[in-house]
């Protein structure tokens, strides 16, 4: 005795929902003989008939009825192994945020990855903070986004890609002159994005730990343009540790040592948990190819 094979539920189950054997031939795409003889090696290694003749076609018996809904299973588990392991492609429109720390140093990286990867798909590419990223999942006007200490909603489906350092800068100007500690750090002007996003929570947490506040903070809306206000010696700022490297050829910021350390950011794929999730899966694969082909996360001790 053989074992029953997926091709020959196949093929009782099509003759059984469309009573006839030149029907589920064209179904399934294959000839009645092949179909019948699927059909006749079935028949084979169950005890009990589950066809009967019946006019010019076919009818499934009382026991078939039985071994059917045992066979639809089989057929509906086999087709969710079949795409969860199918490779998706992606094409047509898609609107991707990106928070723009992880932007800074990887985009330029995603662009060429996603053309060849994924010819036909059409990234929108949206730059922004992490917050408001999570902001338009929620209200479905982005499609996916790679977010930093998102703050977390039961509406969002978060995929852990990463974890990212974060470190102090401060511009050339203030070099030799900024400290260590919170209490040296919090007589400067420290430039940061708004509450609540994940640059400013870090940023807070590490003064209260100290029991410290800044003496004055900047508000801006751009991690980016941050970045520039501390390289022109407006202030001080906390930044992923791997934008901060993107101004390394220029020397305009300079990394601050500090105690206590600072957290480390966390980074997630994000969508909709209405979305499709191969969708996600796909972009998921094309992340992690860059990020690891840049060692762009840092490996847990």
């Amino acid at each position: 005795m053989g074992r029953i094979t997926i091709p020959q539920l196949e093929a009782f189950y099509w003759v059984a929902e469309l009573g006839s054997v030149h029907k589920a031939a064209a179904r399934l795409n294959v000839t009645q003989p092949t179909l019948s003889l699927r059909l006749q090696k079935l028949g084979e290694e169950i005890a009990t008939p589950v066809l009967e003749a019946h006019g010019r076609g076919l009818r499934v018996t009382r026991a078939g009825h039985t071994f059917l809904a045992k066979a639809k299973l089989v057929l509906d588990a086999y087709a969710h192994l079949d795409e969860a392991t199918s490779v998706t492609v992606l094409s047509g429109r898609m609107r991707i945020g990106l928070a723009e720390g992880f932007a800074v140093g990887c985009l330029p990286h995603l662009v060429p990855a996603f053309a060849t990867q994924h010819p036909l798909l059409q990234p929108e590419w949206t730059v922004t903070t992490s917050f408001a990223l999570e902001q338009a999942l929620l209200a479905q006007s982005l499609d996916l986004a790679v977010l930093v200490d998102p703050i977390g909603d039961r509406e969002l489906r978060l995929v852990p890609l990463g974890s990212q350092p974060n470190v102090w800068v401060c511009g050339r100007k203030h070099a030799k002159q900024v400290g260590t500690t919170p209490r040296q750090l919090a007589r400067f002007t420290v430039v940061t994005t708004p509450p609540p996003t994940s640059m400013y929570r870090n940023t807070v947490a590490w003064f209260a730990s100290a029991e410290q506040k800044p003496v004055e903070t900047c508000f801006c809306t751009s991690v980016n343009a941050a970045a520039q206000l501390v390289a022109a010696g407006i202030g001080i700022g906390l930044f992923p540790e791997r934008m901060v490297e993107a101004y390394k050829p220029s020397g305009a910021l300079v990394v601050i040592e500090t105690a206590p350390p600072l957290a480390t950011g966390h980074v997630y794929l994000g969508d909709h948990v209405s979305a499709d999730p191969n969708r996600a899966e796909a972009v998921m694969g094309v992340l992690e190819k860059v990020t690891a082909a840049r060692g762009y996360f840092k490996a847990a001790p």
